[in-house]
């Protein structure tokens, strides 16, 4: 049977709609299906029937009933039903679209009315009637802040109590949001127990996040009815402040602070050609964006001038009103979070992660974990651990875009502390100019870092036993991004490396089997992919280092690979893999990997390890239990070894390209510390879990030293 949460408010603005947006996000690692309802709506622009909000839930969390089912009434469109005394027929009528989602979801999230105050009850009848109607349990959303006392959020507190007894809800516990920092001791000191005392649950104080009021500048295009000029592609940008421009440039330039919208006449091309210098100038912060007033705009040749600087990356708007309209229309927005504001949709469900104890509603609901892993959640608990571990990786292609882009996520949503390596001025111009901000990345130039001379000694140490190595050339080649990130992490000063966007697999490893080195006791250092299907994540290894491993290589491989299965959650079931099953043929392929799997079981018997068999024994189980019925490897599979790199990596890009699967990888193990080589096709995004892959990888080093 499905459970439903009737989100309420009793004050307008308290951001229930953000509460709303991250409890789906909480409640999907929890069941295979959520749905969203709002009976009935408030926010509706231009001539659309149905609210933002639900257009919002839909398209981020990709939900499947029709927008009519989910918004079948607005606020205004059910008072005839009231006029006419037909509330019973509209409650029906709302039953109707809920039972049509509550169908095929395990858990549906209701959003009620803004009420403003209790002394709005028509609304608030008319929620308390739909609680009823649904048989759903009530969380209050209220907003968090006080001016002078406390008692001022008790208050609401209580009339909310009060109020919903009277309608005989079931009224189970509270939010607070949009909680001011310097309050939080004082509501975390008393509220818990305040509702405690009357059997209401306290499920959380939620911060205030300030980005969430500010408007995208693709939102104020359309406040606005302006004309985008310049800068379309960048119209995400979020001022953090907005100034109007009046002032020489040189009095106004006092004022730009980061992120700063300017306003200002559209005959002000100074203004305008002072903002662009802005922008491109190392010295000077960067501007979100600006709104040419009055109808006017630049001439021809200031417009050709602008277009032609590559890097000046921020929108222009041109709106018809003047000045001072224009900067009250901007104060006096109505924000609307949008699904393509990636920024602020993290934000909020971080914020619900941290601080909003779902496994108290989990409780209150009595809802059973019903939902199967997918690979999105292997990933998400990656990146969710790498967060928690919060590590040092080091960058060494650091002005290429991918790697800017991916440092930028990886900071913003601090899963890693990030040292970038190239051109220190490289990398500041080519992050402004494509709009990224790596202000928190720390830079290192090879050229000018002060430990280059000590890093040489020591790689001369290392290496002076080999031909040709010399001080000279041992000095020179830490001035190599790879060779001195690596030396970084050998040295301690990082704990982990991602290379690969432009270097060849050769060349990101090599320094690592010079200096790092591999685990003692390892006859190879070799890799796995983690291969992310509909509804399971398997590992494959070697698809990418060791060429035609013997069966000592092919022991280690497997052991290792086992091993780093069992570090990322997955239990390991090792298969070596063969073009035989059992003894159903002979041959030096097949030799190897009967060797492989004595030696894997001598040292290491507590793993379920067998082989040789045929993939699909491997993975299907009806296959299984007629090719070998007693195995309890079979058909349940976790590992797979493959004889070579050949097969390996073959059958990986056939398994990645026909299922469309993703592969994550390779991931290197057997080295004393992690380094890792990327896809040079890789994405933004397969480098940011490459990095967190890394930054778990160096804590799990750790713990086996502890």
């Amino acid at each position: 049977m499905e459970k439903s949460i009737y989100i309420a408010s009793i004050n307008h603005g308290s951001g229930k709609t953000a509460i709303c947006l991250g409890l789906i996000h909480s409640f999907r690692k929890l069941v295979n299906h959520i749905g969203f309802f709002k009976p009935i709506g408030q926010r509706y622009e231009d001539t659309k029937s149905i609210d933002i909000d639900v257009e919002l839930m839909k398209e981020i969390y990709q939900l499947k009933e029709p927008l009519e089912t989910m918004n079948p009434f607005s606020l205004s469109g059910i008072r005839d039903y009231f006029v006419h005394n037909k509330q019973g027929e509209l409650l029906f009528k709302i039953k109707q679209n809920y039972d049509k989602i509550s169908k095929n979801n395990d858990i549906i999230i209701i959003e009620g009315t803004d009420c403003a105050g209790m002394a709005s009850t028509f609304e608030f009848d008319i929620n308390a009637d739909i609680v009823k109607s649904l048989n759903a349990k009530v969380i209050l959303v209220c907003e968090g802040k006080f001016q002078d006392s406390i008692d001022e959020i008790v208050s609401e507190l209580l009339m909310s109590e009060n109020s919903f007894k009277e309608k005989d809800c079931d009224y189970i516990g509270v939010i607070l949001n949009k909680v001011e920092e310097h309050q939080r001791a004082q509501i975390l000191n008393y509220i818990p127990k305040f509702l405690e005392e009357r059997k209401l649950i306290f499920f959380g104080a939620v911060p205030d996040i300030p980005i969430l009021p500010k408007p995208t500048m693709e939102e104020i295009t359309r406040k606005t009815n302006a004309e985008v000029i310049y800068g379309k592609d960048f119209l995400l940008n979020i001022p953090d402040n907005t100034i109007i421009a009046a002032m020489e440039p040189r009095n106004a330039l006092k004022h730009i602070r980061e992120n700063t919208l300017i306003i200002t006449p559209g005959d002000r091309e100074d203004i305008l050609l002072a903002a662009m210098c802005s922008q491109i100038s190392s010295t000077c912060p960067n501007i979100s964006g600006m709104i040419l007033t009055g109808g006017l705009q630049p001439d021809n040749l200031i417009k050709k001038l602008i277009s032609g600087v590559g890097e000046f990356r921020i929108p222009i708007l041109s709106v018809k009103e003047d000045t001072f309209t224009t900067g009250t229309i901007i104060n006096n927005l109505s924000i609307t979070i949008r699904a393509k504001d990636k920024v602020k949709i993290y934000q909020i469900n971080k914020a619900t992660d941290k601080y909003i104890d779902v496994s108290l509603i989990h409780k209150a609901l009595q809802i059973k974990k019903i939902r199967k892993a997918t690979p999105q959640d292997f990933l998400d608990k990656i990146i969710e651990s790498a967060t928690e571990y919060h590590k040092h990786i080091v960058l060494p292609e650091g002005p290429e875009e991918r790697n800017l882009r991916a440092a930028e996520k990886i900071l913003q949503q601090k899963i890693a502390d990030i040292t970038l390596i190239g051109d220190k001025e490289r990398i500041y111009d080519h992050a402004k100019e494509l709009g990224i901000n790596i202000s928190d990345a720390n830079i290192i130039d090879p050229l000018t870092f002060d430990k280059i001379q000590e890093y040489g000694e020591i790689y001369y140490e290392l290496r002076k036993h080999k031909k040709g190595v010399t001080l000279e050339y041992a000095v020179d080649q830490m001035k190599d991004p790879v060779y001195l990130g690596t030396m970084m992490v050998y040295h301690g000063e990082a704990d982990g490396l991602v290379s690969g966007a432009i270097h060849s697999t050769g060349d990101t490893i090599r320094p690592a089997f010079q200096i790092i080195k591999t685990k003692p006791g390892l006859s190879v250092v070799s890799s796995i992919f983690f291969i992310c299907l509909e509804e399971k994540v398997l590992v494959y290894g070697d698809c990418a280092v060791v060429t035609d491993p013997n069966a000592e290589e092919l022991a280690d491989i497997a052991i290792t690979s086992a091993e780093t299965a069992k570090a990322f959650g997955i239990e390991p079931y090792v298969a070596f893999l063969s073009y035989a099953t059992g003894k159903s043929a002979v041959g030096p392929s097949v030799e190897k990997v009967i060797n492989a799997t004595k030696l894997s079981k001598q040292k290491r018997p507590d793993l379920p390890i067998e082989g040789p068999m045929q993939y699909d024994a491997a993975f299907v189980p009806d296959v299984a239990k007629i090719k070998l019925p007693e195995s309890k490897v079979a058909g349940r599979a976790t590992v797979f070894i493959f004889p070579d790199l050949d097969s390996g990596n073959i059958a990986y890009k056939a398994v990645q390209r026909s299922a469309n699967a993703l592969a994550v990888g390779p991931i290197l193990q057997g080295l004393n510390k992690p380094v890792n080589d990327l896809s040079r096709g890789c994405t933004p995004d397969e480098i940011v879990y490459t990095v967190a892959i890394t930054a778990c990888q160096a804590h799990y080093e750790e713990k086996k030293k502890m």
